[in-house]
């Protein structure tokens, strides 16, 4: 875009300095938002950097500079909940990966009550922060197989296999190929770099030094006629392989989407990522008149609701092209029902608007189930031999992650039964292991994935389960295409209580067995000539003469997850219980998509990193097609955005069932535009500028989240227990008192930008007298209160140890309501500290117009 004379120079220098927030990664941080956004990203983790990255981007370098001004196409907003690291070694070095598990860059959840197991929860980390999950996961990077993909074009997902991934899958990566020959000869390492990318963004490559114990785990699998893969990512898994990691050759560090994807494009002016804050809810344009019901061009979303964490003020930021959910496998579900789209049978029971009857949204939920196998190794020289070098030296192997050689064996590979069980998933009902009560199409759409899946553990080069070798004594199985399905819904309408998580492990029998097949494969594993050399010793869950029906029970009360959650919101034809189109639209909407790992309809077998990069770096492209050549004028409500993408074939659920039937390994392929950039066209944020007041774009709402905070408060301490009846569970789901904010910190919450600068974003207008600042500290802690004594949130360490302790009987992961103590206020009101707080506030918005509290 050029300017060509004076006058229009003039003019986009008057619109620049009107807009002068728009430089937001060099603007003056204490600026309002903007008051609206090209494309507004809910959740900075993978998926969300990589479309940002992309969205922002501009590959014909049409950004005007002048005076000092930058004059932009496309702006874009991500909102993360989580926290910026700070490089801690737990991040950085592949020797500490998992120590970042149960810390502030981790969700910290639970499961609901394991009913098909032992009773009792599972933790279920995830990653919170920017980068997300790539913070802190095991950095192992596979992809999956060619038939996992192609499965996904079976359940109705045009443009969705391998063939169709593979390019998006090279984009992600820059591949190193520098291991020594010597290496690359001893463990089968010899990549077809066709199959690889050298321009991506994430580092893959492969360690510089090596357990002794790979090489003889994957001799092991020869031994037991397992084939050693010599490339785990060109599409074929069945086997046993050296995997790479996302790891920088240069300084052995890890590489996740915050160095890859943001840190060097901090500069971008468009770019702006905020920190600290939560999406509440997208908002829809809709009347009463078309509430529910399916608009031709689906309905329209015009912006998203925010508040930092713990808050109960609320702001909403328009878009004018697209809101992009990358929150997460467990809170884009969460987002949708409290935004009225989902099963009416859940929204109505907290009294949510139906906006969109969507029943897939929380259901065919899915994860990996893992096991782990421990063994002390007799011969402690490979194990000392590497301690010693890493100590002395700060070389060796412990320079790596201690997971590195995997197997993903077929069926017929780890047990001779494999027929029985085959023939045992092929006489399942449909309905037989799921959660009664499901709608039709989710009930069709897993009759689909099940006879898929079948077909899938009856061939010999299709994986069916995963052997994890940690190279110090543990030696670990994982179901790959499980059978059983959960779901994750609301249990409230406060958006601060986490989802109720419920995987279902085992529900469906045939995961327990074929996880008890991978155990007793395991130990004939052990019992190799070359695993022998390790002079290994079972420890658990191989007690002696060990049957299988004591290896269920040992599965039963030890089984975990390899948190690869996905499925709650898939990519499946509406009419199969799908949530989102093969555009990823979700359905009756106009322009709101899903990106992150909840679209993935059947698990593949692979870690889903390298899965979640590549669905990113597609859905950037679908996004950039679908809008291309647009201008739209206005902004939110007043948008005139109407194109959608270019019509899909339609797929019946007959011709899904039939091509899952098919015990074909080709599936037909559907062509999909070349991967290019397509240039960003026409930012109405920034043409709307001089429409838009100060006050429009900095709207504020005092009023509280949902109704139900008027009179209870929710608790936030580790107090909250089981009865006494129950195992106690620890409630990893919500703050410790130690570590959670106060109530006050989070009103003034400091939202963190990525030039490492904090601020204060535009905290809500308070009143200026002492009495009224005094109330809106008494909201603030305990949401709206007709009176300031009545309620307050009792994780104050002023309110002492006779605070009551309530007793629940719902699973851990939901927060309990209880009545606020009108003596918790009274007894602090006059103390310094909180006369100090609203002296503070009383100056802080001295010259703000008085707010008077609702209620």
């Amino acid at each position: 875009m050029v300017f060509k004379t004076p006058s229009l120079v003039l003019l986009a220098v008057l619109f620049c300095e009107s807009a002068f927030s728009l430089r937001l990664g060099h603007r003056d941080l204490n600026a309002v938002f903007l008051p609206c956004y090209d494309y507004i990203i809910a959740g900075g983790g993978v998926s969300g950097l990589v479309v940002a990255n992309r969205l922002s981007e501009d590959p014909t370098g049409a950004i005007l500079y002048i005076f000092h001004f930058y004059l932009l196409l496309i702006s874009v907003l991500v909102i993360e909940a989580g926290e910026i690291d700070k490089g801690e070694d737990f991040i950085r070095y592949p020797f500490d990966e998992g120590d970042g598990l149960d810390t502030s860059y981790d969700w910290n959840l639970w499961t609901a009550p394991q009913t098909f197991l032992d009773g009792a929860s599972r933790p279920f980390d995830l990653g919170k922060g920017v980068g997300g999950g790539s913070l802190i996961n095991g950095m192992c990077w596979t992809r999956g197989g060619t038939a996992d993909y192609d499965a996904w074009v079976a359940l109705g997902n045009p443009g969705w296999g391998w063939d169709d991934m593979l390019p998006y899958f090279k984009k992600t990566e820059t591949y190193t190929d520098d291991v020594d020959a010597e290496f690359s000869r001893d463990l089968y390492i010899h990549p077809n770099l066709s199959t690889h990318g050298t321009t991506g963004y994430i580092n893959v490559s492969y360690p510089k030094y090596f357990y002794p114990q790979s090489k003889i785990f994957l001799d092991g699998l020869r031994e037991l006629g397992i084939p050693i893969l010599t490339d785990p990512n060109n599409g074929t898994t069945a086997g046993g392989m050296l995997i790479p990691n996302n790891i920088s050759p240069d300084n052995q560090t890890r590489s996740d989407a915050r160095r890859g994807y943001l840190d060097g494009f901090i500069g971008r002016p468009n770019l702006h990522v905020v920190t600290g804050f939560m999406v509440i809810r997208v908002l829809i344009d809709s009347t009463p008149e078309v509430l529910g019901r399916d608009l031709p061009d689906g309905q329209f979303i015009t912006g998203v609701q925010i508040a930092p964490t713990l808050s109960t003020v609320v702001r909403e930021i328009s878009c004018s092209r697209e809101v992009i959910l990358a929150a997460g496998n467990a809170h884009t579900p969460q987002i949708l029902e409290l935004s009225g789209i989902g099963q009416p049978e859940v929204l109505q029971k907290f009294e949510l608007p139906v906006h969109i009857n969507l029943p897939g949204v929380g259901e065919n939920f899915q994860d990996h189930p893992y096991v782990g196998a421990i063994h002390y190794y007799g011969d402690r020289r490979l194990m000392t031999q590497a301690q010693q070098e890493y100590y002395i030296n700060k070389t060796g192997p412990w320079t790596a992650g201690a997971i590195n050689t995997v197997a993903f064996p077929s069926l017929a590979q780890i047990t001779p039964n494999w027929a029985e069980r085959v023939a045992d998933a092929m006489s399942q009902a449909a309905s037989e292991h799921l959660t009664p009560g499901l709608d039709q199409s989710v009930i069709s759409g897993y009759a689909a994935q099940k006879d898929i899946i079948t077909n899938q553990i009856s061939r010999a080069d299709s994986s069916v389960c995963e052997l994890l070798n940690d190279n110090v004594g543990l030696l670990s199985v994982a179901a790959m295409h499980p059978l059983s399905r959960g779901s994750i819904h609301i249990t409230t309408d406060n958006p601060y209580v986490p989802p109720e998580i419920d995987p279902r492990y085992c529900s469906n029998p045939l995961d327990l067995q074929i996880l008890t097949d991978a155990l007793i494969f395991n130990n004939k594993l052990l019992n190799t000539n070359s695993m022998q050399l390790l002079q290994p010793v079972s420890y658990y869950p191989y007690l002696p003469n060990a049957t299988a029906e004591i290896l269920m029970t040992a599965i039963r009360s030890g089984l975990r997850t390899e948190f690869h959650g996905s499925g709650a919101t898939s990519m499946m034809p509406r009419e199969l219980g799908g949530v989102v189109d093969p555009d990823l639209r979700v359905y009756g909407t106009k322009n709101l998509r899903i990106v992150d790992a909840g679209i993935i309809p059947m698990l593949p077998a692979s870690h889903l990193q390298a899965p979640v990069y590549a669905i990113a770096e597609k859905a950037a492209d679908l996004i950039k097609r679908d809008n291309y050549g647009l201008t739209p004028n206005g902004c939110g409500k007043n948008s005139t955005y109407a194109r959608p993408g270019p019509p899909l074939p339609s797929t019946s659920s007959s011709t899904v069932q039939s091509a899952a039937a098919s015990s074909s390994t080709s599936f037909s392929r559907i062509e999909e535009p070349n991967s290019q950039h397509f240039p960003n066209l026409g930012s109405p944020a920034f043409r709307q500028l001089p429409n838009i007041s100060v006050a429009q774009a900095e709207k504020v709402s005092t009023r509280p989240l949902v109704p139900i905070v008027e009179s209870p408060v929710f608790r936030n301490d580790s107090s909250v227990g089981l009865t006494s009846n129950e195992p106690r569970i620890p409630k990893k789901n919500t703050p410790t008192p130690e570590s959670a904010p106060s109530a006050i910190e989070s009103h003034l919450q400091t939202a963190t930008f990525l030039n490492v600068t904090t601020i204060n974003l535009s905290s809500p207008q308070l009143p200026t007298t002492s009495q009224n600042a005094l109330a809106n500290v008494a909201a603030v802690f305990g949401g709206k209160a007709r009176n300031p004594a009545e309620t307050l949130v009792p994780a104050i360490p002023v309110a002492g140890e006779d605070t009551p302790k309530p007793v629940i009987t719902a699973p851990p992961s939901v927060l309990d309501l209880v009545p606020a103590e009108a003596q918790m206020f009274n007894a602090i009101r006059d103390t310094p500290a909180i006369s100090m707080v609203a002296s503070m506030l009383e100056i802080k918005y001295a010259a703000a117009a008085p707010t008077v509290l609702e209620g």
